[in-house]
C-alpha cells in the first residue's frame, strides 16, 4: 500500500465530506496537507453540531462561542502540537500567548486545544499569579481533543 493511499484513507476516516472538499480545493493538495487547518475545521464543525443554539464563529486564530444570555464568549484556540512529555514545557509558547491575550482583556475565557494522546488525557486549568494579582476574572484551560 502506498504512503499517499494510507494518508488519504486516514483523512477520509477522520474527517467529513466538507473537510475533504476543503482539502481537495487546495492548489497544493498533493504536496501539502495543513494539519492545523484540518484540525481547526474539524473542531469548528463539531462544535457547531454540538451547540446548535449558540452563535459560533471562526475567526483568524480562534473559534468563538457565544452562549445565549452570556455576554462573555469562550475562545477556543486549536493547536496541532502534540504534547510529548510535559504539558508545561511543550505548551509554554501557547500558554504565554493566551496569558498576553487575557492580560490585554481581549477575552476572558480561553481553552487551548491540543490533540489527545497517551501523555495528555485530562483538562488542565492554568492559574496565572500575574493575572490574579491584577484582579482579572479569567479562565485558561489546556484541553485534549479527541479526533474520531
Amino acid at each position: 500500500m502506498s504512503e499517499s493511499y494510507s494518508t488519504l484513507h486516514e483523512i477520509s476516516r477522520r474527517f467529513d465530506s466538507e473537510d475533504i472538499a476543503l482539502l481537495s480545493s487546495h492548489p497544493y493538495f498533493f504536496r501539502t496537507i495543513n494539519t492545523y487547518e484540518l484540525f481547526t475545521n474539524y473542531i469548528f464543525e463539531r462544535v457547531k453540531r454540538q451547540n446548535p443554539h449558540s452563535a459560533i464563529s471562526l475567526e483568524k486564530e480562534s473559534i468563538v462561542i457565544c452562549q445565549d444570555g452570556c455576554p462573555e464568549a469562550l475562545h477556543l484556540y486549536p493547536t496541532w502540537k502534540v504534547i510529548e512529555r510535559r504539558v508545561d514545557i511543550d505548551a509554554c509558547d501557547e500558554i504565554n500567548q493566551a496569558v498576553a491575550r487575557l492580560e490585554s482583556q481581549e477575552c476572558k475565557h480561553i481553552y487551548l486545544l491540543f490533540p489527545r494522546n497517551e501523555n495528555f488525557r485530562k483538562h488542565i486549568p492554568i492559574k496565572v499569579p500575574k493575572l490574579d494579582a491584577l484582579g482579572l476574572e479569567y479562565t485558561l484551560k489546556l484541553v485534549p481533543y479527541t479526533i474520531y
